[in-house]
């Protein structure tokens, strides 16, 4: 391989790394906007409990926030899914480019970081990221528990 091909060869490189990490941060930012507005629609949930909700009723209030808050948890969740697809695409590239190149930085790096295996080595970002919509769909899915209750009693 020449020298100009193989300085093109480095900067399409270069150039994909840098896509890959865009899409990490896009990702990042993604999950800060649903975090904020997951939190916001609790507190907002929490006055209204507190400080009463007019002619709606407590049990009708858990049921649709239930419902509204396991659709947005169930909608970040495939968000997540989707950044982790295309970022596994973006890096499949990278290694593809890599046996091209004199040192094959990323696959080096997983080698050392055992693909992830090793948990006392490296979480998976995406295996982290997934709690938190799990944990705040549990979370909507008491509401529609206990609102199914409330109306079971009534």
């Amino acid at each position: 391989m020449t020298n100009s091909s193989q300085d093109q060869l480095l900067e399409i490189y270069k150039l994909h790394a840098e896509l890959a990490d865009q899409v990490s941060q896009r990702r990042e930012g993604a999950n800060r906007l649903y975090v904020s507005l997951l939190s916001g629609f609790l507190v907002f949930l929490a006055a209204l409990l507190r400080f009463g909700s007019g002619e709606v009723t407590t049990a009708t209030l858990l049921l649709f926030s239930g419902i509204i808050g396991m659709a947005i948890s169930g909608s970040w969740y495939i968000v997540i899914r989707s950044y982790r697809q295309l970022n596994k695409g973006k890096f499949a590239t990278l290694h593809e480019l890599e046996q091209k190149l004199d040192y094959p930085f990323f696959r080096r790096e997983w080698e050392f970081l055992k693909q992830g295996r090793d948990r006392n080595l490296y979480w998976k970002l995406t295996v982290v990221e997934t709690f938190l919509p799990i944990i705040f769909s549990l979370l909507f899915f008491s509401f529609l528990v206990i609102a199914l209750c409330m109306f079971c009693n009534q």
